[in-house]
């Protein structure tokens, strides 16, 4: 079973403690990459303001720019935190398995569960949802980047390898993030886990081929 995708930090005890004050500001920090998330996943980026993100943290406007400079900044870096822990979830499920189709399959499967378990989460990981700033754009394509160069991997275990356009990783990333971002705004399409069998085959097919990957993503359901 993948880890849990996220830790929420929960409110500190009201009035005086003894907990550390390290330990109160990474409390807070947490609260307010969720708080990001969260107000993301509602307000959207370009309607979003410090105020939606205190307001879903529980935390005061000071406490805000002790740790940010503004929302752009909070969201960099909650949409780094959410991307560093995503790619651990998907290394330890492909380390479950031995040969590279098999690692594809428990991969995605743990992108799903992540997915379901923090949609809010996985909103600041897709380009529909940052796209209107071009700063934050940019680091959510280099982190498609990152896993694309992952993916392509894939390469060096089958014999069409060699016969694969240059831009064959970054379009399956790509379309994976916009299927999964697609479905995260649409509470009446199908369950994001039905879809999974799909991208398996989808992911599979420039690689092993349609039957393979066929055959992969029946296993995948």
């Amino acid at each position: 079973m993948p880890a849990p995708a996220s830790n929420p930090s929960p409110p500190l005890p009201r009035g005086r403690h003894r907990l550390p004050f390290e330990v109160v500001v990474e409390n807070q920090r947490r609260r307010l990459l969720a708080g990001a998330a969260r107000a993301l996943a509602e307000q959207g980026y370009a309607a979003l303001t410090v105020k939606h993100v205190i307001e879903a943290a529980g935390v005061s406007r000071t406490t805000f720019y002790a740790n940010f400079d503004d929302k752009r900044d909070c969201v960099l870096a909650a949409h780094r935190d959410v991307f560093e822990r995503l790619l651990a979830l998907l290394l330890r499920a492909c380390a479950t398995e031995r040969d590279w189709p098999r690692k594809v399959r428990a991969a995605v499967a743990a992108l799903f569960a992540f997915a379901g378990e923090a949609p809010d989460e996985v909103r600041l990981l897709t380009l529909d949802a940052l796209a209107t700033d071009l700063t934050v754009a940019r680091q959510v394509t280099d982190s498609n980047a990152h896993l694309a160069a992952l993916l392509r991997e894939g390469r060096r275990h089958t014999p069409l390898g060699d016969d694969l356009p240059d831009l064959t990783e970054e379009a399956l990333i790509g379309a994976v993030s916009t299927v999964i971002a697609g479905r995260l705004l649409d509470p009446s399409a199908r369950q994001l886990r039905d879809l999974e069998p799909e991208v398996v085959q989808l992911v599979l097919t420039p690689y092993v081929g349609t039957g393979e990957a066929a055959r992969m993503a029946v296993a995948a359901a």
